[in-house]
Parts: C-alpha cells; structure tokens; sequence
C-alpha cells in the first residue's frame, strides 16, 4: 500500500525565539513571512508519514466527507495548519548560567495561550502548542497547529471526554499515539458492533522475590533524589500487558487491505487511545472446542464469539479510566469513534522469515562475564587470508570476522550471496525486482561478479560489518523477536471456571487448564538458528548483568498433544514466555507492546551468563528460575503528579521535563562504571562500588524512561556531575563515529584526522577490556584481510551481440548514438542538481566561532548569536553580499575605532543594529572575525538557497522534461526512480530498448544498464555454461 506523506514544516525554536520581543514582563512572538522561512529548519526533510492526527485535521480543514488521499502523494493540505517546533539545545541545558535561563524563558513562552504568530506564507496565524509522539518526545519535537483548528482536533482525538485535573504526562503520552506514523486501514468494519472487545488483565504475585531496587526522598517535587536498597519483595504482575489477540479470519482481511496479501501474523497497532500488539490466534476454534460461546467484556456485557475478531486486553486500552471517569462505556467510545470516522493504523508487522543470525552490541558485551580467549584467543591473526572456519576452535567474534572475510574474498561466497539473497527477501522487497535481475544475470554470466553494480553492494557490505564491528555489534546466531506472554496462559483466561458438560469439550477445557508452560523455558516457533538447551535473552537498553536472563528452548512439537504448536507455531516473530519467570521485569521493565528481544543461542555467551546462576546441576525447564539467578533489578512505581489539563504551565512543565530526556547520558555513565565492574583485572573495591552503581543506573535509566508518563525524574547529579569516573576509550571511539555524521566546524580538524589521533593516542597493548578493544580489532581486522579487486571484463565476454559481431559498434546508427550520448550526459547533470538541491544547507558554521569569541571576553550571557543571526536575517541578500565586499575591499580588520564605527554606520545604519556596535567593534580575542562571521554565514545561506533552484534558462529539452517529473513526484517515489523513469522514455524514444543496451555498452556507460534497461540486461547476456 503506497503510503501518504504530509509537508509538514519543522521549525528551530532557538531560531524562533531568537525574534521574541518582551512586552508587558511575557515575551512575545509575531514573525513575518521571511522570518518565518529563515527559521525553518535547514536539516529537516518537512516531509512526516501519514498519521491519525494528520487524517483527523483534513476532516476539519475538508468536512467529514473527506475520504482520504491517494497513496504516494504529498499532501500540503495542512502545512499552514500544523508545524513541528525542534526544542533541541533548549531544555536539556543547566539554567544556572543566565544565556540558557532567558533561553527557556522565551521558550517557555511559546507555550502561552497566546501562542506565536507566524505567517507561512498564506498569512500570518496564531498557532499553539499542541501534542507530540513518543519519539518526537524523545527528539525534543513538539507539534503546534493553527488556533482556529485547536478545539475542534482536540476534541475529536479525545473522542469527546472531557479530562479535567489528570496526569498529565500520561495525557501527553497517549494522546501522542495520534501522531505515530501508521498506514490507515479503511473498509474493514472495524467499528462493527462486538468486534472489538476490551477484556481484563490477569494478574498474578510472585512471592519473595529478591530485589535490587531505588527509594525516593519521600519529596512531592518532579525531581527526586533515590538511594539503592537491596531486599526481598511481593511482585504484582500484570499478565499480557499491551498484547492481544486478532482472529485468523480478520487478520486476513487485515493484511490483505495492508499488502495485498496475506503474509504477516503480528501486527502493532493504534487506535485513540489504543496501543498495542495483535497477534493471529484461532481463538475462536479454541472457545469452540472448549464449549464456550461468550466473551465477557471489562464492562460485564457479553459478546457471541463468532461476533469478535479482536480481543483488546485492559492495558492496551490506555483511556479506559478517563473514559469511565466522563461516565462513558466502550458503545460510547465506538460510538464517537464511528462519529469521528477513526481507523486502525498498523505501526509495524511481523517479519515473513524467522532470522538465522541477530547483533550483540556493546552494553551486552560490556556486562557479560567472558574471558579474553573466549572473545577472541590472542593467537589468532589480526586479518584473515584464509577463512576463519579453517580454525576449529569458537570464539564469539568469530561469526563477525567470518562475516567480513566472505565479502571481501570468498569468491564462491560473493557469487552465492546474489543468487541466494532474492530468496531471503521479503515478499514487500522482492516485488521491486532489482535483486532477482541481479539474480538472474549472475547465474547467466559469473563473470558479471566484477561489475561496479555487484562490486559495490559487496564493499559496502564488508564495510559496514567492520564498521559495526569497532562499535561492538557483533554477528552470533540467534533472532530478534517480538516478546509475549504464554497465549495459552491467555486463552486460557478467556474460559469460563466452570468445565463444559459435554465429554469431548470437558477433555479439552482440562487439557488446557493442566498444560503448563514451563516456568523457566522460552517457546520461539519454528526458530532458525542452531541451539542447545538453553538460550540467552537480552533487550536494549542493557545496561547491568542483572539484566541477562537465560531460559530453557522449548519445542512446543515435543507436547503430548501439541496445542501450543497447533495454535501458535505460525507465530515466527514472536518469543514467548511464562509471566511467573519476571522475564518482562528482568528485561530492563519490558513489556508485550511492541518491545523487541533478542534471542541468543551463542554457545560461547550463554556458557558465560550461565555462570550468573548459582546452579548445582543444570536441569532443563528447571533449573533458570528466579531463584538461582542474580536479584532483579525493580523499577519502583512513582507516584504521579496530578494537573489541570487546562493550565498552559502545567503543560509546559510536563513537556520540558520530558525534553531533558537523559537517558543517554546515563547510558554512557553506567557504560564506564561497568567497565570496571565487570573486568575481573580491575581493582576489587573499586569493582564493586562500580558493579553497585551500574546497578542503581540501570534502575535509574527505567524511570528517566518513565518520566514520560509518571512526570517524576531522578536526580542524577550525583552520577553524572560529582561520582564520575574516567570515560572509557571505547565510548571516546563511538562518540568520534557519531560525530562524522555531523557537520564539523571549519577550524576543527578532519573526522579522520581525530580518528588518527585516537588511535595513535591509546597503547593497545595495555587495554585489558575486551569491550576496550574491539575498535582496535576492527582497525587491524580490515587492515590485514586482503579484499578481492574487481576488475570489469570486456564487453565480447559479458554480451552476446559482443561476442558474436566484432564490428557490432561500426552497425551502430551513429546519429542516434550521438543523441543516446546527450542524453546520458543530461541524466547525470539532472541527478547532480537534484542531489545537490537536497544536501541541506550548511548550518551557520562560523557560529560557534562567535559562541567561542564571546565566552573568552565574558559575554556569552549578554549576547545570544541566534539573535545576532537573526538581526542579520532582517537584512536582503544583496545588501549581505555589499557588505561582505565592502568589509574585505576596506580590510575591516585592520581599521582603527573609529573607522569601524564610521563603517558601521554608513552599512548599519538602522536604529536596531546600534546596541550592538560596541560588540561589533570590539576586536579583543580575535572579535574583528564577529562581523564577518555572521556575514559570510548569512551569504553563505542565501547563495545556498539560489543554488537550489531546479529550473535554469540553459536547460536542454530532456534535463527540463526529467526536472519537471522530480518537481511532480508523488512522495513514495524516492527522486532517481522519478527522474531514470522519464529518461527510460526519452531514450525509447531514440532506439527501442532492447537495441539500446547497445548504444549504452558503446557508450562505455554499462553501468547505467541497471537503471535505465533493466529487464533488458539478460537478453543481451552472452550464456556461460558449465563443463
């Protein structure tokens, strides 16, 4: 299903602010049309997937007639209507300096009811901050939509309830489901009565249960302070929390409105105030055979089981309480929501294939108990010029090198890789065709190995296992899958405590309620990947070894009567497990949402967790209880702050504390305390301060996460400003990788020069940590493994017309080659503009400069660059590029005082630059470069911007044809798909296709083959049989 875009504009709120006047003590906000555009920001696509929210708007901007858009379209129906604000930079600052103390006072004002006036460009408008999703929130995003749209959306995603004084960061929460991204599915019925229906969540107490957790200051404020307690405790679990059931007949219909086709078996899903996992049961066969007719819903009314389709459990359905509190049931609800004309959204599916292989990555790798030769034995080469699997012994980065060493010089393996690779895609992939051509004309021709098209996957493959690799994502078999409960343990709660008369119902209903799952085992249907008896399970974040839990394989075949297999074994995305085994709990908080785990059959790793377990004998689907393990890790409940979800400051405070979200921070604090903690050449007392405070993180970590709902965030001061430790080398490494994705300063030197020096800083010889040393393995491991070099073949060895016709170029019509030429040139000179018209524009470069310039003379809190930028901003790009002119024909940085202040006056004459020519015209510490800064940035952007034009007078006829089919585009098409399809035509045009491969192979243009004349490759293939 082609999916719906939307131009949604994304703004930079220190960009926004940076315009804010204080009027009458409040700042306030009214940017015109060409402030507006210059707080855009640059780096932003302004493009966001369909989503609840977005359809529930058009119904307010178009009536509830509106049915929707096409799929693959851009809509800008709403890009006046609502924007994104990008609060990053802004709350996630100490407010004890004043330069970030005004800061969040001019944010917090755009949170006012009086909103901000910007003016996209259809007028100005007053907009107010609205909602945001999970990730927007962790992303610092927040949406604002237009004013005169703010009640009539508000009530319609709130399905008419009306919540007064709430918890309002579950309000947030939950009312940002509406704006995941999602594929709407309309035509299914699914506000039919009875067929959905809301049930009731088990619940269960595991007793004694040793603990490690935090306690509170006993303080009402938003931020606590927590000390670490060790103790044994009663643990309510909440069985099956956020997953349901969806029929085999319904989830049918379901895929095949989704694909076209019936291929997935889980489904998460939204729906107002519904979030959760579907996944496909026959429960409908099952009550059958159990004699049971009725479901009975959280409300005590009973629906037919032929009715029902879906079964909802009381944690997926995240407004039950406000809707109970506005004296509403779930007719009320599906009565609004068929009013409102809601829809299912699927956010995600199910994989096709179970995985043969998953990734560690370093937080797993940091905290298990492995020694030096079983991570890697020191006698091994530091590169392969023979594959790894020559040596018999297992060590865990062995599958990693295994890996690279294939890309680079298997040649059997490179060629297996192609002609194997279409089988391994999903159906969603395979229709798009490019693997099986590749495919296809390898088997025909190896020789065509050596192409650049095949050459070049090859490389980036290797490249990227290296690069993963350094960074701690090792290959180990396993899969990653979605977690769930025991749903037989579910079904099972759907029947009644009363057996059924009749003899045959009687026998199933007591083979069920005596058929159960073995506490400490796992059930992963139709699992892929080689095991033994038991199987590592681990979830991100990971941050302590209490958070590694090892369980029993279990093969539901092996059943006396099979049940679990017959119902369940189609489920090949889904790992389940017993709610007695605190799996969910020990799994960092995990619960059945949506929350992925990775399942671990490594021998190497699970023989190094299995040493957490105080085990006298090993004893399958008994021995890993809760019992032999290490203490849980227990997130504590806090007790959340109550609001008036009418009170704008309440708002603001619920969303800036969630914007100050610092979880990774805390990561990395607990990442260089388990270093030490779990190195056993590290000093004993220092290992268990460190183990105790990687503890006390971890439990720290789940409810930063948490704030997001509960609105109560820790005090990390003391991890993270005053008990600090040494940043470890590897955490120095990642950080300088994560760097090259951004933008460097223009004095700072190279992201490769920095990564030079790091590794010319650290004396390998003396890391001990094997974690520490994995950059160092994968520099040394590309270094020293030889790569295969492709060299193309010549064309009489590749295509038949080639091989057969030696003067097949002279037969050529040279006219028409001489076109297919221009017309190839032009190609390439339209995919260069469009590439370059999308690199957004640089940043402000020189800014930091600026920052750097004031901190030295003491100034940094009395001037803000953004507001000097944006006074800049004011000025028309002619006028920048005069005055940049001006300033190097005159040398500004040679003029005396009172030259620069002639000079300010006769090019910044306006009232509103004089307060800062005693800035402008101060040159200690380099200040000259102030000015010039600001300008060249400032022309810097606005050259930019005309650069950025797809249309120019010089245009032949082909590049204006293939530009307009870009600039029409539908949003799914990605830009070289628009633009080779229209070539594609021109160049029919000139010669039919199945001749033109010729005129491109003449061209010396073979590569472009795979874009241009795909499906014509093969015919043109010279066959290469086996002797």
């Amino acid at each position: 299903m082609p999916l719906v875009k939307y131009r949604i504009y994304e703004l930079s709120a220190r960009a926004v602010i940076s315009y804010g006047r204080q009027q009458e003590c409040a700042y306030a906000f009214h940017l015109s049309a060409a402030e507006t555009e210059k707080c855009k920001s640059l780096s932003a696509p302004h493009e966001q997937d369909d989503n609840a929210l977005f359809y529930q708007t058009m119904c307010v901007l178009h009536g509830d007639a509106f049915t929707g858009r096409p799929g693959g379209q851009l809509v800008t129906d709403l890009s006046d209507i609502i924007f994104y604000m990008d609060f990053s930079g802004i709350f996630d600052r100490s407010g004890a300096r004043k330069k970030y103390r005004i800061r969040q006072e001019k944010a917090k004002a755009l949170f006012r009811p009086e909103g901000v006036s910007l003016d996209f460009g259809s007028g100005p408008h007053r907009y107010l901050a609205f909602e945001r999703s999970g990730s927007m929130s962790r992303q610092a995003r927040l949406a604002f939509i237009r004013e005169d749209f703010y009640d009539a959306v508000r009530r319609r995603i709130m399905m008419d309830m009306t919540i007064g004084d709430c918890q309002l960061s579950k309000l947030y929460a939950y009312n940002g489901l509406m704006l995941s991204s999602g594929i709407r599915i309309d035509g299914i019925g699914i506000d039919r009565p009875h067929r959905v229906v809301v049930i009731d969540n088990p619940t269960r107490t595991e007793r004694n249960v040793s603990v490690i957790t935090v306690e509170d200051d006993g303080t009402q404020s938003s931020t606590r302070k927590y000390h670490r307690v060790e103790k044994k405790e009663d643990i309510e679990i909440t069985c099956f929390d956020g997953e349901g059931l969806i029929s085999k007949e319904y989830a049918r219909v379901v895929d095949e409105k989704l694909c076209g086709k019936k291929v997935h078996t889980s489904f998460q899903i939204r729906m107002p105030y519904v979030k959760g996992m579907l996944h496909e049961v026959d429960f409908k066969d099952f009550l059958t055979l159990c004699g049971t007719d009725t479901i009975t819903d959280l409300w005590g009314m009973e629906h037919s089981v032929r009715d029902v389709d879906v079964i909802l459990t009381k944690s997926m359905f995240k407004g039950y309480g406000w809707l109970t509190a506005s004296g509403m049931n779930w007719e009320d609800y599906r009565t609004v929501f068929r009013k409102y004309r809601h829809a299912l959204y699927i956010t995600n599916v199910s994989k096709e294939k179970p995985e043969q292989t998953t990734e560690l990555n370093y937080q797993f790798l940091t905290t298990v108990s492995i020694q030096g030769d079983e991570f890697r034995p020191a006698d091994l080469p530091d590169g392969w010029d023979h594959s790894p699997e020559t040596d018999e012994r297992n060590w865990l980065t062995k599958q990693t090198e295994l890996a690279y060493y294939n890309f680079c010089a298997d040649e059997s393996f490179r060629q297996n890789y192609f002609l194997e690779k279409f089988e391994r895609v999903s159906w969603w992939e395979r229709h798009q065709g490019k693997d099986q051509i590749l495919a296809a004309v390898l088997k025909k021709n190896p020789s065509f190995i050596n192409e650049p098209v095949y050459a070049k996957r090859l490389e980036d493959e290797a490249d990227k296992i290296v690069e993963q690799y350094a960074v701690g994502r090792l290959i180990v078999a396993g899969d990653n899958r979605y977690l769930s409960g025991d749903l037989l343990d579910f079904l099972a709660f759907l029947l009644p405590t009363v057996p059924p008369r009749k003899r045959r119902q009687r026998m199933f209903y007591s083979t069920v309620m005596t058929d159960h799952f073995p506490e400490s085992s796992f059930y992963a249907p139709q699992a892929a990947y080689a095991h033994d008896d038991a199987c590592t399970l681990l979830r991100n974040p990971h941050i302590a070894r209490n958070e590694e839990l090892q369980l029993s394989f279990y093969d539901a075949k092996e059943e006396r009567k099979q049940m679990r297999h017959y119902y369940f074994g189609h489920l090949t995305d889904v790992v389940m497990v017993d709610s007695n085994m605190l799996a969910a709990e020990r799994l960092g908080g995990a619960d059945y949402d949506g929350d992925m785990i990775k399942t671990i059959s490594d021998p190497i790793l699970n023989a190094c967790v299995r040493r957490n377990y105080n085990l006298y004998r090993y004893e399958k689907h008994k021995s890993l209880t809760n019992t032999e393990n290490i203490p849980l890790l227990m997130i504590p409940t806090a007790q959340p702050q109550i609001r008036s979800a009418d009170d704008w400051v309440a708002r603001f405070e619920t969303v800036r504390s969630t914007f100050s979200s610092r979880v990774g921070q805390i990561c990395n604090a607990a990442l260089d305390r388990s270093i030490i903690a779990y190195n056993e050449n590290s000093d004993a007392a220092e290992r268990e301060r460190c183990r105790e405070e990687t503890e006390t993180l971890a439990i720290l970590t789940g409810l930063e996460i948490d704030s997001t709902k509960s609105g109560i965030r820790p005090d990390l001061d003391e991890y993270l400003t005053h008990k600090t430790v040494r940043r470890s080398d590897f955490l120095k490494y990642k950080t300088l990788v994560e760097e090259m994705e951004t933008r460097r300063a223009w004095y700072e030197p190279t992201h490769a020069a920095k990564v030079k020096v790091f590794f010319k800083k650290v004396d390998w010889g003396k890391v001990d940590s094997n974690v520490e040393r994995l950059p160092y393995l994968a520099q040394q491991l590309k270094k020293n493994t030889p790569r295969i070099k492709a060299t193309p073949t010549k064309d009489e060895e590749l295509f038949s017309f080639a091989a057969q016709q030696p003067d097949w170029r002279e037969q050529l019509d040279s006219d028409k080659l001489a076109a297919v030429d221009a017309l190839l040139q032009d190609y390439d000179a339209c995919l260069s503009r469009i590439r370059a018209c999308r690199v957004p524009l640089k940043e402000k470069k020189r800014k930091s400069d600026v920052e750097r310039i004031l901190y030295a003379r003491g100034q940094e809190d009395a001037y803000d660059p953004d507001e000097l930028y944006a006074l800049f901003g004011s000025l028309p790009p002619e006028k920048v590029s005069a005055l940049r002119q001006a300033m190097q024909k005159q040398a500004w940085h040679l003029m005396d005082e009172d030259a620069r202040e002639r000079f300010l006056r006769e090019w910044l004459p306006v009232p509103e630059f004089e307060d800062i020519y005693d800035l402008l015209t101060d040159f200690r510490f380099g200040g000259y470069r102030v000015l010039g800064d600001i300008v060249c940035d400032m022309e810097d952007e606005n050259t930019g911007r005309e650069k950025k034009q797809l249309f120019r007078e010089s245009d032949s006829k082909a590049v204006t044809a293939m530009m307009s089919v870009f600039a029409d585009k539908s949003a799914s098409q990605s830009y070289r798909d628009a633009v080779t399809a229209k070539c594609r035509e021109l160049l029919t045009a000139i010669v039919r296709p199945a001749l033109a491969v010729r005129y491109v192979v003449a061209l010396g243009r073979r590569d472009l083959l795979w874009e241009l004349l795909p499906e014509y490759i093969e015919k043109n293939v010279l066959e290469v049989r086996d002797d």
